[in-house]
């Protein structure tokens, strides 16, 4: 490992890239080239990589200097963003930082925003509220919250939205359901037993595309009991024997499981949002931490597994059209 790379050589080694020559890219630097090129030449054997290929017509990048390349303009974009916010009064934010929540948001997810705003803007109160994603976003539209983790997609023109992640919708049924004890969920039990929903209003375009989605296949549901969040909709399950569908990483009642549907692929995408005229460098830094979380693996503790083997039909997240 190259414990002496410093920003300087990601610096210089972007300007040799973009410029393809030495002499151009020591000249836009304002440093001699043989000391650039004693930079580049530091910075590959301490890599133990080519970086670079040298010949009489110019400079041009490796494989390995490609992927070095994306890295190095990312971290120099970063550090721009830590420079911008240095003080509390550059973030562009009115303290306290209001941040909102669905109530199907993973929380670790939460929690992950909570401590990187802590890390950016140690003296900054984080205040959080939790409401449904429609809401969430007429929230952040409307300056009563900096930013919100909803669910996607969304209509508002005006707002930042950064993906963070995709996961399944799997069926959300009893363990003492027959059921149960299959492999997938055939599709054939969906019209009559998957009757408890979201309510539309809490997200309209989910709502609608998940309904265009089963109607497509022949599937025309007509949900009766509506919830707001994962206790509600458990407590529904449990006390009758009808289905809901539920994110993967919602972390269920011990007399519950979730299962995938035979053929069928279900996904819900979780997003971030916050409103473009106010956004300071502090929200994507903080949207990029929150992406990376999302993307370590869900602890086999965090929910409880199916009772069964589910077959690898549902596997693929399929795009819910809006």
């Amino acid at each position: 490992m190259f414990h002496e790379l410093e920003f300087r050589h990601m610096k210089s080694f972007v300007a040799v890239v973009e410029e393809r020559s030495f002499v151009k890219a020591a000249e836009r630097l304002g440093i001699t080239q043989p000391s650039l090129s004693l930079q580049m030449k530091k910075l590959e054997d301490g890599c133990g990589l080519t970086l670079l290929n040298r010949s009489p017509t110019g400079t041009t990048v490796t494989r390995s200097g490609r992927d070095f390349l994306v890295m190095s303009r990312e971290m120099l974009k970063r550090r721009d963003h830590l420079i911008r916010f240095t003080s509390v009064d550059k973030t562009g934010i009115e303290l306290p930082m209001r941040f909102g929540y669905s109530p199907f948001t993973d929380q670790r997810f939460v929690e992950e925003a909570r401590l990187g705003y802590r890390d950016m803007v140690p003296e900054g109160p984080f205040q959080t509220s939790s409401e449904c994603s429609a809401e969430l976003m007429r929230m952040v539209a409307d300056g009563r919250l900096d930013a919100a983790l909803v669910s996607l997609p969304l209509t508002e023109k005006d707002l930042y939205v950064r993906t963070l992640c995709t996961e399944k919708l799997l069926v959300c049924l009893r363990r003492d359901d027959p059921l149960a004890q299959g492999a997938s969920i055939p599709q054939s039990a969906l019209e009559s037993r998957l009757s408890i929903l979201f309510a539309r209003v809490h997200q309209p375009e989910l709502y609608d595309g998940l309904i265009r989605k089963l109607k497509h296949i022949g599937i025309n549901l007509h949900p009766t009991e509506f919830f707001s969040g994962p206790s509600a909709m458990q407590n529904m399950v449990k006390s009758g024997c009808n289905f809901s569908l539920v994110p993967e990483s919602v972390t269920l009642d011990s007399e519950l499981t979730m299962m995938g549907i035979e053929g069928l692929h279900l996904s819900v995408k979780t997003g971030f949002v916050c409103r473009i005229p106010q956004m300071s460098p502090v929200l994507p830094m903080l949207a990029l931490r929150i992406e990376k979380r999302c993307a370590q693996p869900l602890r086999f503790e965090l929910r409880k597994r199916p009772s069964a083997a589910v077959t690898g039909d549902y596997l693929k997240p399929i795009k819910i059209a809006s």
